[in-house]
């Protein structure tokens, strides 16, 4: 039996025991707050969602109803490093104490290491008990991340679900298919955790070739067949500034932080339901 099949049944059966609701899969990363945490909090509140995440190991807001927080292990930096021992150890692997890898250690702009640091620093994360997340690579089926999670089989390291990041070609087909190639790759339930519609080569906002109105096409035809998958466990729009050049089309807030078409849709979508 795969393992990813194996991972799937053990949180049903939990659910079943416990009598719980099943999570939604969606979910949202949000950063910042600052002093106007409350403010963040109100636009997690105004998502609807069954999960959150600010790439950092702490959440300084209060408790999301329905909706937990899920620490992330950025990267080798000061920040990260000093709030990891915080984290409370687990007592179990389940669904329930979930920890993030590395965000986009192939990535000059981000967590920025090699697969050998990442490696070196993966036991750190393993003492925490959680259920673990691998690194979010740019791509999930570069060498990068083919080298990370061969060397971790080879150390007896363990990897529990794969995350995998979003930001290509407009087309619900061809994104199914990258993750059904990554899949089969590593043979391990996927998380979702960034994932968008971007046009790179935009200057301006005016100048993207994107309208949100063609975003929001396909986020209805994706979300959808994200939900069937049942090897995708969780997934996570990235949404950016309304008038950001490259990522606007996406955005699910407006300026004055009410939500956008777009985030009125994603908010409406897949509602909590009975295990």
């Amino acid at each position: 039996m795969r393992e990813g099949m194996i991972v799937g049944f053990m949180l049903i059966m939990a659910g079943l025991l416990h009598g719980d609701e099943m999570p939604v899969k969606k979910g949202i990363c949000l950063g910042g707050g600052g002093d106007d945490i409350r403010a963040v909090e109100k636009k997690i509140e105004s998502l609807n969602v069954g999960w959150h995440y600010n790439w950092t190991p702490t959440w300084k807001g209060k408790r999301i109803k329905d909706a937990p927080f899920v620490p992330m292990f950025f990267g080798n930096n000061e920040w990260t490093l000093k709030n990891v021992g915080g984290l409370k150890v687990a007592e179990s692997k389940m669904e329930e104490s979930p920890l993030l890898g590395f965000n986009e250690p192939d990535g000059k702009k981000q967590s920025n290491m090699s697969v050998e640091k990442a490696l070196e620093m993966w036991p750190m994360l393993e003492k925490t008990n959680r259920r673990l997340g691998s690194p979010a690579t740019v791509h999930g089926d570069n060498e990068w991340m083919k080298d990370f999670m061969e060397g971790a089989k080879k150390k007896g390291y363990r990897v529990d679900f794969v995350c995998v990041h979003w930001y290509g070609q407009m087309d619900a087909d061809k994104f199914i298919t990258y993750l059904e190639r990554v899949h089969e790759l590593y043979d391990k339930p996927i998380w979702i955790t960034e994932f968008a519609i971007a046009d790179w080569s935009a200057k301006s906002r005016d100048k993207n070739k994107y309208e949100p109105k063609e975003v929001l096409g396909f986020m209805k035809e994706v979300l959808p067949k994200l939900e069937k998958l049942e090897y995708v466990e969780r997934y996570s729009w990235f949404t950016a500034a309304v008038d950001d050049a490259k990522l606007g089309p996406s955005a699910l807030f407006e300026k004055d932080g009410s939500l956008t078409e777009l985030g009125e849709f994603y908010a409406s979508f897949a509602e909590k339901r009975k295990r």
